[in-house]
C-alpha cells in the first residue's frame, strides 16, 4: 500500500525506486497515459507540477530495464502507456487450472454472495498476472458472477445490510414490467442465478425477485423500522447430516441417535419447501402440520408423474 511520500526522507535515488514501483503497480492495473501518471505522481508526493515528462519517460524506460513490455503512447493506444508483460508475472499450468476450477465447484453452491465476489475478484487479479493467454482466458470464466454486474450487486447487497425500501422496475416472466417497492433483505445465489429477497410493501408478502430482471431502480429510501416481515419457521428431523450442511437461519434444537431435529426461518414457503425436498428422503418435517401436509401432496404429486 502506497501512502504520501514525505520529501525529507527522499533523495534522488529513492525518488526513483518510488516512482517506479508507484508506475509499475498503477499500469498493473490499467493503461495510463503521460498525463494520468504525472497526476498520480503529484498526488504521492514524489514530482512537481513544474518537473518535465522526461521523468516519467526516464522511469518507464527503468521498468523496460527490468524486463517490463511497455507500449509506446500512440493513436494505436490510445495515447496510453500499456504494460504487456513484467518479469512478476506467474505461470498456471492446466493441471492447476483444473484444480482450480475442481475446488471453486464444490465451494460457490454453498457460498454467500460476499465470498462468490472475493472469488471473483481473486480471479481477474489472478488473470492480470498469468502470461499465457489461454489460462488468463479460463480464469476469467472461472466465476459464477461472470456475467452478472458486480457493482449492481454490491448496490444490492449494502441495500440489504442497510434494510432499505427499493422502488424499482420489474420484469416479470411474460415481459410485462411493474413498478415494486420491495424491502430489501438478502442477495442469494441459487442455480447460477442471483435473486433479492425481499418483503413487497403493498402485497404485504415476501418476494424472491431474479436480479436479471430489475430493469431500473427509481428510489432507495431508508426504513423507519415500522414494517413487521413473517418468515417461514419450519421443524423438521433430519438423519445422518452433516452439521456444516446446515444454512444460516437452520439451528439444530436436538440431537438423536441417528440425526437431529432442526428448526429453520425461511424467507418464505417457497424457499422452505425448496430447501426440505433438498434433502430427499433423509428428512421428515414435523411442523407446522400444513406445510408438512403440503409436502407430502408434492410427493405425491412427483411420483405420480415420475411414474407416468
Amino acid at each position: 500500500m502506497f501512502r504520501i511520500a514525505d520529501k525529507t526522507d527522499l533523495n534522488q535515488i529513492s525518488l526513483t525506486g518510488v516512482r517506479s514501483l508507484l508506475l509499475l503497480s498503477s499500469l498493473m492495473k490499467n493503461p495510463m497515459s503521460l498525463d494520468e501518471i504525472k497526476a498520480k505522481f503529484i498526488e504521492y508526493g514524489i514530482m512537481e507540477q513544474s518537473h518535465s515528462n522526461d521523468i516519467i519517460r526516464i522511469d518507464l524506460n527503468t521498468l523496460r530495464t527490468m524486463g517490463c513490455e511497455i507500449t509506446r503512447a500512440s493513436a494505436k493506444t490510445g495515447y496510453k502507456y500499456v504494460l504487456l508483460k513484467h518479469p512478476f508475472s506467474f505461470d498456471i499450468t492446466p493441471e492447476e487450472m483444473s484444480l482450480f476450477k475442481k475446488v471453486y465447484k464444490k465451494i460457490k453452491d454453498r457460498a454467500n454472495i460476499r465470498t462468490l465476489i472475493e472469488y471473483d475478484t481473486l480471479f481477474k487479479k489472478l488473470a492480470s498476472h498469468v502470461t499465457d493467454n489461454d489460462i488468463k482466458e479460463e480464469l476469467y470464466g472461472i466465476s459464477a458472477l461472470k456475467y452478472f454486474n458486480i457493482d449492481f450487486i454490491n448496490e444490492l447487497d449494502n441495500d440489504c445490510n442497510e434494510n432499505k425500501i427499493l422502488k424499482l422496475i420489474y420484469q416479470k416472466p411474460d415481459m410485462e414490467e411493474s413498478e415494486k417497492e420491495v424491502l430489501a433483505q438478502k442477495i442469494v445465489f441459487q442455480n447460477d442465478k442471483i435473486y433479492l429477497y425481499g418483503f413487497d410493501i403493498a402485497k404485504r408478502e415476501a418476494v424472491v425477485l431474479n436480479i436479471s430482471r430489475i430493469k431500473s431502480i427509481i428510489a432507495r429510501m431508508l426504513n423507519d423500522g415500522g414494517i413487521e416481515v413473517k418468515t417461514t419457521h419450519i421443524k423438521f428431523f433430519i438423519k445422518n447430516t452433516d452439521i456444516n450442511a446446515l444454512e444460516d437461519g437452520e439451528t439444530i434444537v436436538e440431537q438423536q441417535d441417528n440425526g437431529c431435529i432442526v428448526e429453520g426461518k425461511y424467507h418464505n414457503e417457497f424457499v422452505a419447501a425448496q430447501r426440505i425436498l433438498s434433502f430427499g428422503p433423509n428428512c421428515t418435517v414435523l411442523e407446522p402440520q400444513e406445510f408438512r401436509e403440503m409436502i407430502i401432496r408434492k410427493l405425491l404429486e412427483m411420483r405420480t408423474n415420475y411414474n407416468g
